[in-house]
């Protein structure tokens, strides 16, 4: 028999035990397994699967004999290894297995069941010296123990696999209740549910008051929960402890300067007043910079940078990656600085970093050195994509590192900063007498601020639910934050105008019990049944996430807060949005991205038209019906989705706010 028949024989024999053993036929599977041996004595998977047979039928010994056979043709197996190390556990050989488990983790550091394991051998290690009378060696062990697990937990974080994090680091604060790493990682991988996060976190504070990031997680915690007095006096102690601590410092910016974003009672006058005394403060921390030595060409080929903490699977990135895709190369030179951890990246990461002409990883970075770090790429125009919210480098652009810096995308209002030359918007968004409420000169672009690139794996749209069901399903997907009362009050004229309907609801925190009874209290206040209300809980699986919309007959838009990638994804998946027409940035987006896909009467004026919006479409099924398939279309010919015209347009935006710094560069020369 020729390598290639036998290879082709032993594969098909171990094709054949498997089938046997998962059918619960171990003679035959040992049979398939000892028919392949006979071909090839040493084949490591033959070994393999006989050993694991073997160790199941209680053959300890044989199957470690085996197992290690198998380890001297693939040494590198991380597999092979951990089988080995869960047979000596059982053989009691504590060691060994102990030596194994390394081994596993040593070659497959994401091989969480090793860490496990591990943890375990400690475990019986330690019963043992208890009862042969050495509890103090005992004691010493099971600190031990906890710490693979509590190295598997951070390892899942990484990975986003908090759940099973949040298993690994609740094992840990059993074995040492005592010790603050353990539940400072528990609530580290409950951040998702933050009334579970909050105790945890809290108790990491009683154990180690010291710790600053632990009053900035809690703050951030609490800040999830709607706390925000609580937020702001957590984030103030910790700036007491770590005065410079710049994770604080930015929760008490979030907690003070952003929050009211979202509230219908702060006025847009009140929200410019409270940022730019911030910004005014951050310019004068920075002092002076020095001058550039830009080339003052007009029509020189631009270097762009991009700042932000979001370039990885985030709403910024849908809107951000299209124009990075359709950047005239000619003429733009791209620069993109990462405000990210490597441990963050993701495959979205991975595309932007295909498309940059440049990238720069910023993470654990001084502000100073991504000053120079600008300064030496040249840049003639840096853009900050987020604002004031979390993780932002606005206190570099304090710095002014490039001679025209603009902010676009990822905040919906000013920054503040005098020094801040431009923001990019439209004329929906920011109609003519918005320029009051900016410490910025405005750029309007002709045909929207926004491009959106549908996600390439978005399911098709589904049939509207309506129909099958008998009742219309409005939703909001929200971030939860966006809710409050007016909002309640508005959904609730809506619910009754339209009789039989149910409202779904959806936020990234809507796995939280005690937020799902924050956003039914909403409704229930004003007079809704709770069970025409459905809090869906977050599903951060991309087709799960997606799947919701199949639901949904109406999508709601929040106030004044309106939402941006929800409506988006709403609208590709069929599902038509009613928004409110505000008086800022932040309530004008709703009727930013309809009118843009030609549905602006869709865009209410006031709370009665908003009503009778919602009515008019959920009346006529056929026609809403209609509208569901043809919306993907709509959209997709649309100026919203339309890359190289948004991407000629924003062109023609930076060499616009360049001529004007190179116009005022030669009048500042020409000066007496």
């Amino acid at each position: 028999m020729s390598t290639t028949e036998s290879a082709a024989s032993i594969a098909a024999l171990l094709r054949q035990g498997m089938e046997h053993h998962e059918a619960g036929r171990p003679n035959a599977a040992a049979q398939s397994y000892r028919q392949a041996l006979a071909l090839d004595p040493g084949h490591p998977e033959a070994l393999t699967l006989m050993g694991i047979l073997l160790g199941q039928a209680g053959k300890l010994a044989e199957a470690a004999e085996l197992l290690s056979r198998a380890l001297k043709r693939d040494r590198r197996n991380a597999q092979i290894h951990y089988n080995l190390a869960e047979t000596y556990r059982n053989l009691g050989d504590l060691a060994k297995a102990e030596a194994a488990f390394l081994r596993t983790i040593e070659l497959n550091p994401d091989f969480f069941d090793a860490y496990q394991g591990w943890s375990d051998t400690l475990l019986a290690e330690a019963e043992r010296r208890r009862q042969t009378g050495h509890p103090v060696r005992a004691s010493e062990l099971r600190r031990n123990a906890a710490a693979p697990l509590m190295t598997a937990g951070h390892r899942m974080l990484i990975k986003n696999l908090r759940r099973g994090a949040a298993d690994k680091f609740r094992a840990a604060t059993s074995l040492v209740p005592e010790d603050p790493r353990a539940w400072r990682g528990l609530g580290n991988a409950l951040a998702l549910l933050p009334s579970e996060a909050e105790p945890a976190l809290r108790r990491a504070m009683a154990l180690d008051p010291a710790d600053v990031w632990t009053y900035s997680q809690l703050g951030n915690v609490l800040m999830d929960l709607m706390r925000h007095d609580e937020a702001e006096a957590i984030y103030r102690q910790g700036l007491a402890l770590a005065p410079g601590d710049k994770l604080s410092g930015q929760g008490l910016v979030w907690v003070t300067l952003t929050s009211p974003l979202y509230s219908p009672e702060t006025t847009a006058a009140r929200i410019y007043e409270t940022h730019r005394a911030w910004g005014a403060e951050a310019v004068a921390r920075a002092g002076k910079g020095a001058p550039f030595a830009n080339a003052r060409d007009p029509e020189k080929r631009l270097k762009v940078g991009y700042v932000s903490p979001d370039l990885k699977r985030h709403s910024v990135a849908y809107f951000f990656e299209p124009l990075l895709a359709a950047h005239d190369q000619a003429g733009f030179e791209t620069f993109c600085y990462a405000e990210l951890d490597p441990n963050d990246e993701d495959e979205v990461t991975a595309q932007l970093k295909s498309l940059a002409g440049h990238w720069r990883v910023t993470f654990g970075q001084s502000d100073e050195e991504l000053c120079q770090q600008i300064r030496r790429d040249g840049i003639d125009i840096l853009i900050d994509l987020c604002g004031l919210f979390a993780r932002n480098r606005l206190s570099v652009f304090a710095m002014k590192p490039a001679p025209v810096t603009a902010t676009w995308l990822g905040y919906p209002t000013s920054t503040g900063l005098p020094n801040m030359d431009w923001r990019i918007t439209d004329a929906i968004a920011d109609p003519p007498g918005a320029e009051e409420f900016y410490t910025e000169k405005l750029i309007r672009l002709p045909d929207g601020f926004l491009c959106y690139r549908p996600p390439d794996k978005a399911p098709d749209v589904a049939p509207l639910p309506a129909q099958a069901n008998g009742f219309i399903t409005f939703g909001s997907f929200n971030n939860y934050r966006k809710l409050n009362e007016s909002v309640a009050r508005l959904w609730a004229r809506v619910l009754e105008a339209v009789p039989g309907s149910r409202l779904r609801l959806k936020s990234i925190y809507s796995g939280d019990t005690r937020v799902q009874e924050t956003m039914l209290r909403l409704f229930t206040a004003q007079g809704v049944d709770r069970a025409r209300i459905e809090v869906e809980p977050w599903r951060g699986l991309f087709n799960e996430h997606f799947a919701v919309y199949h639901g949904v007959d109406i999508a709601l838009d929040p106030f004044p807060y309106n939402g941006t990638t929800t409506t988006c994804e709403a609208l590709w998946l069929g599902v038509p949005v009613i928004a409110l027409a505000g008086d800022r940035h932040s309530g004008r987006v709703g009727l930013d991205l309809l009118n843009r896909v030609g549905l602006a009467h869709l865009a209410a004026e006031d709370a009665d038209a908003y009503v009778r919006a919602a009515v008019n479409l959920a009346k006529d099924i056929p026609a809403l019906a209609a509208l569901r398939r043809d919306l993907r279309e709509r959209m997709h010919r649309s100026p919203l989705c339309d890359a190289p015209h948004f991407a000629r347009e924003f062109e023609a935006a930076l060499r616009q706010m360049w001529r004007r710094w190179c116009e005022s560069a030669v009048s500042d020369r020409n000066a007496p």
